[in-house]
């Protein structure tokens, strides 16, 4: 990345958070989906902007929005939402190769959602259509229509066996880490892009949760289903362990298994000023091997921190990757995939990542803001592979007048990144690509209904 391509997604970037900010206290959360799982906690951490709804009254006990199709034993909402995105890539290559930058602007995404809930029953579902872009156009081979790749991202029923015990059975998001989020970001951390952020996986989950203290446990015996899309394997929301496209380099063909997932969380400090929150979490699951039909497996363990104070926010979160699979050459890399693409990982390493949030107390003209900075690493155990990194500087925008309209937007600045930059997609995160720095800008603009 050249200095002067720096400096214009730092421009871009710090102009959209001065002119277009967003909000306010009741959207000072993360982008929570509109579900009716009791169990996604820290929904009121100031740290980003959510789903337009109504006001939880607490952890365990919310409404869903609106009381759309109310019943005498619940109530039924539906929802959903449809964005644009502009994408501005500094290091992007054309199809002879040659370097250049590159501006889209694009459909991104049509969600559609459901969800039910009552004093005992719960249930939600999504389901998300992509394609019409520069991503998914004619030199990735898509014929460029809207919806051309669609997949589930939840669906799942639950059970409250008491306003803080639910039990939960679907495809749902795994117990690990920041839930629901470990950061702020659009493109979120390099945990989503590595699959440890934000997985949804088909199993079981029983859930805790008290307004100082609380954990999840699941056992999740597949993984998100792939849906449809060009890929072989990789249609889908969550990122996964896959069987690899043929474009990828040394790809693996693996299934992950029998996943044990929990993780627990404690409030030391809880007011109205300051709060602090420390947890851990841990994931073991077995790793399938379509050519030599042998099991290995996966080992995560994560500690994670988040707290406020005032307008401040923050989260921090470490993970030990530790997978052995039983590959047919090399075991030190793994193919992962998601939105019908695959790509490799290495498969022993560190991640880490940070983030800071302020949110602005007064809106800026028609806005309010929550702008944010933050950085995501992969350090690999292999000497030779190289390390991934990503920092990121962005607003988060709410209309005051209307806060079904959100926008997002953000500078990311990656090395050995496959989400940032030409010719780091297919081993980013494992050997490394050029290991230079590397950027891009995106504006998301959503209207949720």
């Amino acid at each position: 990345m050249t200095a002067n391509g720096l400096a214009a997604a730092l421009v871009a970037c710090a102009a959209g958070v001065m002119l277009c900010p967003s909000g306010a206290a009741a959207q000072a959360r993360g982008p929570v989906e509109v579900d009716a799982e009791p169990s996604q906690v820290n929904r009121e951490q100031p740290v980003a902007v959510p789903d337009p709804r109504d006001a939880p009254d607490s952890l365990s006990n919310f409404d869903l929005g609106p009381p759309k199709g109310k019943t005498n034993t619940g109530t039924f909402t539906f929802g959903g939402a449809i964005r644009a995105r502009y994408d501005w890539r500094f290091d992007d290559g054309s199809r002879g190769g040659v370097r250049k930058a590159r501006e889209n602007f694009d459909f991104d995404t049509l969600a559609l959602k459901a969800a039910y809930d009552s004093d005992t029953i719960f249930g939600a579902t999504q389901y998300r259509f992509y394609g019409g872009s520069s991503i998914y156009g004619p030199r990735n081979g898509y014929r460029g229509n809207p919806g051309e790749v669609h997949f589930p991202m939840f669906a799942y029923i639950g059970y409250k066996f008491t306003p803080e015990d639910s039990i939960t059975v679907g495809l749902n998001q795994s117990p690990f880490g920041l839930t629901p989020y470990f950061g702020t970001s659009f493109l979120e951390t390099l945990g989503f892009t590595m699959g440890l952020e934000e997985v949804y996986n088909f199993g079981v989950k029983f859930s805790h949760v008290e307004p100082d203290f609380n954990y999840q446990v699941g056992f999740y015996p597949g993984a998100n289903p792939n849906a449809f899309g060009l890929s072989l394997d990789s249609a889908r929301y969550s990122t996964n362990i896959v069987r690899a496209d043929p474009y990828v380099t040394n790809g693996t063909s693996n299934a992950e298994q029998n996943m044990f997932i929990g993780r627990a969380e404690y409030f030391v400090l809880k007011n109205d000023t300051a709060s602090l929150a420390f947890g851990a979490s841990i994931w073991h699951s077995d790793i399938y091997n379509f050519d030599t039909r042998q099991t290995g497996t996966k080992q995560l363990e994560g500690l994670h921190a988040l707290g406020t104070y005032g307008p401040w926010g923050f989260k921090a979160i470490y993970v030990r990757q530790d997978i052995d699979p039983k590959n047919p050459f090399r075991n030190d890399l793994i193919t992962i995939g998601g939105f019908d693409f695959s790509y490799n990982l290495a498969t022993r390493g560190n991640f880490v990542s940070g983030e800071v949030t302020y949110k602005v107390p007064d809106p800026i003209g028609p806005f309010t803001v929550v702008p944010f900075v933050g950085y995501s690493a992969f350090y690999k155990d292999k000497a030779a592979f190289r390390a991934s990194e990503r920092f990121t500087l962005g607003g988060a925008w709410t209309l005051t007048a209307d806060p079904n309209l959100i926008i997002y937007t953000e500078a990311a600045i990656g090395r050995n990144d496959p989400y940032v930059g030409v010719g780091e997609f297919n081993n980013g995160l494992a050997q490394g690509g050029e290991n230079r720095w590397k950027s891009r800008f995106i504006m998301n603009i959503g209207y949720y209904f």
